[in-house]
């Protein structure tokens, strides 16, 4: 026993992300409004808002596929389970064709719920010809997975929701922050600094990640905050989800699949900075825009990793350090090398994709007037007391999570939290022409009871 281990207290890390995620098929999104739902996915709320992860199950990917594919095909109309490359929906007669569902009293179609199955937002378009809002983009069969996450039946994404969807379009104020963020309490933080300082002694390895866990203690749970969003509703526990998921990959506790992938505590090294912050941020190559504005592209991963280093005080204050950490860089850039990867691994992250479109759908909608010049005043969309939100119990805080590893001679620990954010209006003002060949031809079926086709 090695009794000459050194103490280092590698990282209390915070991190901010950004958005989104969608209810099960047994879910209502207008006429289950209101009920207090356990959140479909990868956490767990409790009573007293305490976030864990859910038990996680080994499943063969091949038979779950088929288990998803045979309930897609019990559960929707044959058109709704085939795949399309670009699959149009119409947002304001979607609004109409809920306003049908509600005055008849029916409940909104598994169609109505999931925008369809579209999984990802490629097109907006404003049609003044025949008085349409249009989003469009790839779309698949869907069902939900074990955890009551509905997802694509091929690709395994997550598709969109009307929650979601109604969330970004009744936001208010232009330029309104989105997400999370993970904090820990600064008298806590001070006072494990302090607990930290008295207790770092040489130690053998045992005594030495015993104090580390005892350390994590003393800073007790992370505060949960949520800004912009409804703190209740599907696209701000998205959010948590995505942060909390993201937190565990870059601690070890949670290993993607992915060839040479290593976590943040194994790229760190003895005597680095202990305060980091991370958070997931929208990276979209450029919005396309047609010459008349009528037509918009969306392009690129939507979603990247950033971070920065942190200073804390003795009162338990963080600032932003003037220097970056070599690991820290490492980490981002790997990190975003493998972004699809990780997004098709885990969908909370794929979900944050979801929501960033649907914000800057929003936003286009707002700041391009696309409604206005398609004739579209939307009305039920924008209700909430006719058409309410779901609603899941709120994340109000995180465990500290902990992981060690050995690095020659000193024991090193991870700690770490987080959050997302995003602000749509930054994203929609760096646009480029959209090339006449690179648009596609869209034309509205007739009937205006459709509202979506292929």
């Amino acid at each position: 026993m090695n009794y000459n281990t050194t103490i280092r207290c590698w990282c209390l890390q915070t991190l901010l992300i950004m958005l989104m995620l969608p209810p099960t098929i047994a879910q209502n999104a207008g006429g289950n409004q209101g009920q207090n739902n356990q959140f479909p996915g990868g956490i767990l709320i409790n009573p007293d808002g305490l976030i864990s992860s859910a038990a996680g199950q080994r499943i063969n990917p091949a038979l779950e596929q088929k288990r998803l594919k045979a309930l897609a095909g019990r559960t929707l109309p044959s058109e709704l389970a085939t795949a399309s490359e670009l699959r149009k929906v119409s947002l304001n007669r979607l609004e109409q064709s809920c306003e049908s569902a509600l005055a008849e009293g029916r409940e909104f179609s598994d169609a109505h719920r999931y925008l369809a199955g579209i999984t990802q937002i490629h097109y907006v378009f404003a049609m003044p010809e025949s008085e349409d809002v249009v989003i469009a983009g790839p779309a698949e069969g869907f069902a939900a997975d074990r955890s009551g996450r509905v997802i694509g039946i091929e690709t395994g994404r997550p598709v969109l929701t009307l929650q979601d969807l109604l969330t970004v379009l009744r936001i208010q104020r232009p330029h309104t922050a989105l997400g999370c963020s993970f904090d820990p309490d600064p008298d806590r933080l001070a006072s494990a600094q302090a607990w930290n300082k008295a207790n770092s002694a040489p130690a053998s390895t045992a005594v030495a990640r015993q104090r580390f866990f005892q350390m994590a203690q003393v800073l007790g749970n992370w505060n949960v905050t949520i800004f912009g969003l409804p703190e209740s509703g599907h696209a701000a526990i998205t959010a948590v989800e995505a942060d909390f998921t993201m937190k565990r990959i870059a601690l070890g506790l949670d290993r993607p699949a992915v060839r040479g992938f290593l976590s943040h505590l194994e790229m760190a090294r003895p005597g680095e900075n202990t305060m980091r912050r991370w958070w997931f941020a929208p990276r979209y190559e450029v919005l396309e825009r047609s010459t008349d504005g009528l037509a918009w592209r969306l392009a690129g991963p939507r979603l990247q990793l950033l971070s920065q280093e942190e200073l804390v005080d003795v009162q338990g204050i963080r600032s932003d350090a003037p220097f970056k950490e070599v690991s820290a860089e490492r980490y981002t850039k790997q990190f975003n090398r493998h972004m699809d990867a990780l997004c098709a691994q885990f969908a909370c992250f794929a979900g944050i994709q979801n929501l960033f479109d649907l914000s800057v759908v929003s936003a286009l909608i707002r700041s391009e007037r696309l409604a206005e010049q398609a004739g579209w005043v939307p009305g039920l969309f924008l209700d909430d007391e006719r058409l309410p939100l779901n609603e899941f119990p709120v994340p109000r805080e995180v465990p500290s999570l902990v992981n060690v590893k050995m690095s020659g001679r000193s024991l090193m620990i991870g700690l770490i939290g987080g959050g997302v954010t995003i602000v749509p209006e930054q994203v929609i003002g760096r646009t480029v022409e959209l090339k006449p060949e690179q648009q596609p031809t869209i034309v509205a079926p007739a009937v205006r009871t459709t509202w979506w086709w292929d």
